[in-house]
């Protein structure tokens, strides 16, 4: 299993909004398990609370945070 690290919610602006696009967005950084493949993704709050959802729907799915990844991170 990968490593699991938290990471953070950044709130956006849309810069260059378009009719009918949401007003800002929630931005974080990611990469694979392996550390390469870094990206930015955006995320709606319609989609972070899907996510959410899903989540607690699927708990069986959810990765487990380590106890020293816990105090570490």
């Amino acid at each position: 299993m990968a490593k699991v690290k938290k990471g953070r919610l950044i709130n956006v602006d849309n810069s260059k909004r378009e009719f009918g696009a949401a007003l800002s967005y929630k931005a974080i950084w990611v990469e694979d398990s392996n550390g390469i493949n870094e990206r930015c993704l955006l995320f709606t709050d319609a989609e972070i609370k899907k996510a959410e959802q899903r989540a607690k729907k699927n708990q069986e799915d959810l990765t487990k945070k380590g106890f020293w990844s816990n105090i570490l991170d």
